[in-house]
């Protein structure tokens, strides 16, 4: 007979940094990259941002694949939809930890994340659970999941939101986007901050410096 069992272990995972962490530091952000991204590319992004008091952390998403065939460039991600609750559960461990180490390292900093496509679904799945409790939530080009449970939706309540989408998205169309506003204003009650930008499945520099710098205030 065959049977599943699911053991707990310590694992080390990879986070990258930007910045100085210490008791200046006022403002940290955790990004979180979407589908096939790796934590060294996906910061560059954000490497013009970094001032003394401002820092950012990067966690990788523990499943790495090749993008193309058996070689060549590698990705990661945070889940599939293989074993996904058990996923979940390890990311909340995941992140829960990156907190701890950051309040640790800059015990008077804010905390925020931002998630870009995948790391959406993936931060908004955390929020709440253990210290994973962040000031200000920027979702970024990312779908928005449908199955928060009820400590993701108070932790929702509790922080800034706001939400960026691409006029020319491939993935989140105009009418995907209304009908995920439309789902979270009946189902959570919850009226989302929502922007656009003009491109597609990417950053727009200058309005997520300007996002960045509002959400600190």
């Amino acid at each position: 007979m065959s049977q599943t069992q699911w053991m707990p272990i310590e694992q080390e995972q990879r986070v990258d940094v930007l910045g100085i962490l210490s008791e200046a530091t006022k403002h940290v952000w955790i990004g979180l990259h979407g589908y096939g991204q790796l934590v060294q590319f996906f910061s560059r992004h954000f490497r013009s941002l970094v001032t003394d008091e401002r820092a950012f952390i990067f966690p990788q998403g523990p499943h790495k694949f090749y993008l193309d065939g058996v070689h060549g460039r590698v990705g990661a991600s945070w889940m599939t939809k293989d074993e996904r609750l058990t996923d979940i559960a390890n990311q909340r461990i995941y992140l829960n930890a990156v907190f701890r180490w950051i309040e640790n390292h800059a015990p008077e900093a804010t905390i925020h994340c931002i998630g870009f496509s995948q790391g959406v679904a993936t931060i908004m799945r955390c929020i709440g659970h253990e210290r994973v409790r962040p000031t200000s939530l920027l979702a970024w080009a990312g779908s928005w999941p449908p199955d928060l449970d009820e400590t993701n939706r108070a932790a929702l309540h509790a922080l800034t939101f706001k939400a960026r989408f691409g006029t020319k998205d491939p993935y989140i169309d105009s009418e995907k986007r209304q009908e995920m506003i439309a789902y979270y204003q009946e189902k959570y009650n919850f009226e989302p901050a929502v922007g656009n930008y003009d491109g597609g499945h990417s950053f727009d520099p200058e309005k997520l410096a300007l996002d960045i710098a509002a959400l600190e205030k």
